[in-house]
């Protein structure tokens, strides 16, 4: 018997810091599962201000309600009670992705100050301790538990372990979860109704085809969607570049290509950024070897970030087209579902909103395990593939 086999009520979610709605698109589009509530002050760059980044638009478009544009420093829980129609207890899962901004080692200056923002995973705790939802879940950069300022996973485990939560903690590689991008996340899963489960549990006794998880066989099956839906408004969409950064890409070698190959020939090497013309004279490539580098066909994707919506942000490039992947190639290498919706006006932040998220495919076998805890039913590979994405049954096999 299989988990969506089974009849039940409707779960009640909640999800904090809900950005475009990566993470409850995992559980929204689990008939088991409905969303009551959402929290986004809907910030782009740190410096981009209250709503910059249009998310909450894109969240409703796709989950049927708008979230509060509120920042969680000051909205306090019995306010978000009071607009979601829940009490103390009532909710089944609450997701509270903190922000990782001030936590990824992809800002350098990270290691030097714990920053304000940090305390909004204590403050995940609080709403916790307060809501008393069954079931909590926390993804966020791999530094929430291996970082200068783990102290803060340390109080938020202790803080639910404190109201008698069983915790679990984990830093996965999300490829070996069947997304087609090299990802390397800490997921938080805490449960007050039985033992908690992690993404290894799920995946225990089973693998994936390495092949699955390739730039290739992710396009190719965005391709057969594709051809059902022409008419796809976001199938096509991705920013221009200034001729110099045109001639920079064209020069890029085809198939996983970058800046250094590009310094290599004598001939291009004057397409170069100035700085990465001067990091290649002093043989110092630094932490930026995929700026202006192409994708792989048959690799994973790297990590895709907040700012994927320049070729200069990150090994971003189309394998062989000289373009940045569309906003619909990107969200499927992030596994959103092939008809997911990005209404936002501006194109940088229908990228923003597919960089930000907790890609779906992880997020749908978050609710597997949230209704595994919930049944004591163990799911099978069946229950967890999310439908109309990049992962398909068959890319899961036993491990022998």
């Amino acid at each position: 018997m299989t988990l969506e086999s089974e009849s039940v009520e409707s779960w009640t979610v909640a999800d904090f810091f809900s950005c475009g709605g990566g993470t409850s698109a995992g559980f929204s589009r689990r008939p088991d599962f409905r969303i009551i509530g959402a929290v986004d002050l809907e910030l782009a760059k740190p410096s981009g201000g209250k709503g910059a980044s249009d998310c909450n638009e894109t969240y409703a478009a796709n989950h049927g309600i708008s979230p509060l544009n509120r920042d969680m420093m000051t909205l306090e829980p019995e306010e978000f009670a009071k607009s979601s129609g829940t009490r103390p207890g009532d909710l089944n899962v609450m997701i509270s992705c903190a922000p990782c901004t001030h936590l990824s080692r992809a800002n350098p200056s990270n290691h030097l100050i714990d920053k304000i923002e940090n305390t909004l995973i204590d403050r995940s705790g609080e709403f916790a301790i307060w809501l008393k939802p069954e079931i909590f879940f926390m993804e966020n950069a791999r530094e929430l538990i291996m970082g200068n300022y783990k102290h803060h996973h340390a109080k938020l485990v202790q803080s639910l372990e404190n109201v008698a939560y069983d915790v679990k903690s984990d830093i996965h590689f999300l490829h070996r979860f069947g997304l087609p991008q090299v990802r390397e996340r800490a997921l938080v899963v805490a449960s007050r109704i039985g033992k908690a489960k992690t993404l290894e549990d799920l995946w225990e006794g089973w693998t994936i085809r390495p092949e699955a998880v390739t730039v290739r066989v992710a396009l190719a099956r965005l391709a057969e969607w594709k051809a059902e839906h022409p008419s796809d408004p976001d199938g096509d969409v991705f920013p221009g570049m200034t001729p110099e950064v045109a001639k920079r890409i064209a020069a890029t070698p085809k198939d996983g290509g970058g800046w250094i190959d590009v310094a290599r020939n004598t001939k291009t090497r004057k397409l170069l950024t100035k700085d990465c013309l001067r990091r290649w004279k002093e043989g110092n490539f630094g932490s930026h070897p995929d700026v202006y580098g192409r994708m792989a066909w048959d690799k994973p994707a790297p990590t895709i970030k907040r700012e994927c919506a320049h070729v200069g942000n990150g090994r971003y490039t189309h394998p062989t087209e000289d373009r940045l992947m569309t906003v619909r190639e990107m969200a499927t290498l992030q596994g959103f579902p092939f008809d997911y919706k990005f209404p936002a006006k501006s194109v940088a932040n229908r990228y923003r909103h597919i960089g930000d998220a907790v890609p779906p495919v992880i997020a749908y076998q978050m609710s597997a395990l949230a209704k595994w805890i919930k049944t004591g039913v163990r799911p099978e590979p069946v229950d967890w593939v999310m439908p109309n994405t990049c992962l398909r049954v068959e890319d899961i096999v036993r491990v022998n």
